[in-house]
């Protein structure tokens, strides 16, 4: 009887050590589960690297504190699968990987306790299928390898040649802080860019749906990307409105009222506005003064190519860019595209303009060296080359200016920017999702309104470290990595084998 009642207790006694060792480990986990994740909604980052590499600027981290509305950043650039069998698409991966670190930061930085004002999320559109078409309805079909920063109705994308000066090249900088922090303050502000095209003198339809003459495809590629449209009629308006961010003057057929342009030369000069001309064959009257203000020149000539480099369409089929290419077409450099032209005239620097400090020139792309620019191109003749009137190719099809403006205080501020295009049918319905057609007039809309200069963030040297180790090296190494989990488990041994005696 004392032997079963002993049997009975060391029965509960048992029972009580396996409920308590299960307690033990229930605890243990769930305090293993809530440090993880208290650790993963509030931690701290030390920054150890030289010069603060991987940390945002002050100026970026009091914009990101004084944000209103939150902000999400999506990220459809992946790194290459295999990028160890190619040095191009090594870099490129971190490139890509420095780039997800920069946006990891944003949200970081974003977060005040209570929410996230900046979300950032990392898709592969071919892996999550259902999200990439989420963002395509969202943002429109071109998301790939792009980032994407979103704020409700607004939106802006930056792709590789955005977060690079001189991307590419050996002494190139990493400019990923300004851009992303430019974008940020772009789609966040409230106000919404106001975007006028001229009418009254036969030009382009901005909401008509012709294959030819309708540039709807156009404006719908400008509203989904958040701007504002509407139509100015400068012979009932007098002058330009207040509200008028920019203005686009599509092909005009006959010739604008002088004082229509004087109100279009008040705007650039004195308001410091935004025009992009997109010019057809013929004389364009008064319009060639306000480009000499900008020491641009359009002569009324034809582009002829009978290479490679004209279409079976007769299209030109344009793919010379300058050798430093401009921000607005470095994204086509990178990735090969031309660009198809219709009937194009030269755009080209004006020499007998001015010379001007404030004013910068930049060539945007322009025909084969076998091209030349005809000027009595609407002979029946068979077209041919005359060295006395027409131009030697290569020949400039489009330019951009800009000028720096003044301030009372006696400051320099961004000025007036003007884009001209010696084409008006690249952005016509038929022709604008051919090649790099829309990346080219998108960008350059973009470009038009491009505020970073107004932050003080300097572009970083990208810095590219490597590190080549031998055999002994590597064991060496080894061996000291190993120490102390081998040190701790040698320990653990000797516990066990004590605690057993």
């Amino acid at each position: 009887m004392r032997i079963a009642k002993k049997f009975e207790n060391f029965r509960i006694v048992r029972k009580v050590r396996t409920l308590n060792l299960a307690l033990q480990i229930f605890l243990a986990a769930t305090l293993f589960v809530g440090l993880n994740y208290i650790a993963g909604r509030h931690f701290l980052k030390f920054d150890l690297s030289e010069d603060y590499a991987n940390s945002l600027s002050p100026e970026s981290v009091a914009h990101i504190k004084n944000l209103k509305k939150p902000v999400e950043i999506f990220m459809t650039m992946q790194p290459v699968k295999g990028a160890a069998d190619s040095n191009a698409s090594a870099e490129t991966s971190a490139i890509i990987k420095e780039i997800s670190r920069l946006l990891s930061s944003y949200e970081y930085e974003s977060d005040n306790g209570a929410r996230k004002m900046i979300k950032f999320v990392s898709v592969d559109p071919i892996v999550s299928k259902k999200m990439g078409d989420e963002l395509a309805q969202r943002f429109g079909s071109d998301i790939e390898n792009s980032v994407i920063i979103a704020c409700g109705d607004k939106n802006k994308k930056l792709v590789l040649s955005d977060f690079y000066d001189s991307f590419g090249e050996k002494d190139s900088k990493f400019k990923g802080e300004q851009a992303v922090s430019s974008a940020i303050l772009s789609v966040s502000n409230d106000r919404v860019n106001k975007i006028y095209f001229l009418k009254g003198h036969g030009e382009l339809n901005p909401v008509a749906t012709d294959p030819n003459r309708g540039l709807s495809e156009f404006s719908n590629a400008l509203a989904l990307r958040g701007f504002k449209l509407d139509i100015l009629d400068l012979s009932q308006k007098g002058d330009i409105p207040e509200d008028a961010d920019m203005l686009i003057i599509a092909a005009p057929q006959t010739a604008l009222l002088p004082r229509e342009v004087d109100a279009l030369r008040n705007y650039l000069l004195k308001r410091n506005g935004r025009v992009v001309m997109f010019l057809g064959l013929g004389p364009i009257g008064a319009l060639g003064d306000v480009l000499f203000d900008w020491g641009i020149r359009a002569d009324d000539m034809l582009v002829v190519d009978t290479s490679e480099y004209e279409s079976s369409t007769g299209d030109i089929v344009a793919r010379l860019y300058p050798q430093k290419p401009h921000e607005i077409v470095r994204y086509l450099v990178d990735l090969g595209l031309p660009v198809q032209f219709g009937s194009v005239r030269p755009v080209r620097e004006d020499l007998g303009a001015p010379i001007d400090g404030s004013l910068t020139l930049s060539t945007l792309i322009g025909s084969s060296p076998t091209s030349w620019a005809q000027r009595n191109y609407r002979s029946s003749a068979p077209a041919k080359y005359n060295d006395m009137t027409d131009l030697k190719g290569p020949v400039p099809l489009a330019m951009v200016a800009s000028r720096k403006g003044r301030s009372d205080l006696g400051l320099d501020i961004p000025g007036g920017r003007i884009a001209v295009f010696g084409d008006e049918n690249f952005i016509t319905n038929s022709r604008l999702n051919a090649l790099g057609n829309s990346k080219l007039a998108l960008n350059t809309i973009n470009w038009m309104f491009d505020d970073n200069t107004s932050l003080n963030i300097a572009p970083r040297k990208a810095a590219r470290y490597s590190l080549t180790l031998s055999r002994g090296d590597m064991n060496s190494l080894a061996l000291r990595l190993l120490f102390l989990p081998l040190f701790v488990l040698f320990a653990g041994f000797v516990t066990y084998i004590l605690r057993r005696q």
